[in-house]
């Protein structure tokens, strides 16, 4: 069985609004970009009380690069690491992963 221990949560802009997407889960939108990092800080936490080293990457913009937003500061995968936001959005991530995927792969949504 492989044993994940890391958990990333993008925040992406749609024509819907504001997603919150994480491991193939879609959680359905939010009116804007900042109710969207709320929620996603508050289930990247829930994953790390799991065990998850989790982190919060975020768009300014549809089509724009990912940024972290916040993270856990214990990022190698141990449980019980501290935490903390980044102010600003100084370390570019990855590409928007929006772009990507395929027509026939819908994704499941979460309350």
């Amino acid at each position: 069985m492989d044993a994940r221990t890391r958990l990333a949560f993008f925040i992406l802009k749609t024509r819907a609004g504001w997603i919150v997407r994480a491991d193939g889960f879609v959680y359905p939108p939010c009116a804007n970009q900042t109710d969207a990092l709320v929620k996603a800080i508050r289930e990247a936490q829930a994953a790390e009380r799991l065990g998850f080293a989790s982190v919060v990457l975020a768009q300014a913009a549809a089509g724009e690069p990912c940024h972290v937003r916040w993270c856990c500061a214990d990022l190698g995968g141990a449980a019980g690491g501290s935490t903390r936001a980044v102010a600003g959005s100084p370390h570019p991530a990855v590409r928007a992963m929006a772009a990507n995927r395929s027509p026939a792969s819908a994704p499941e949504e979460r309350p």
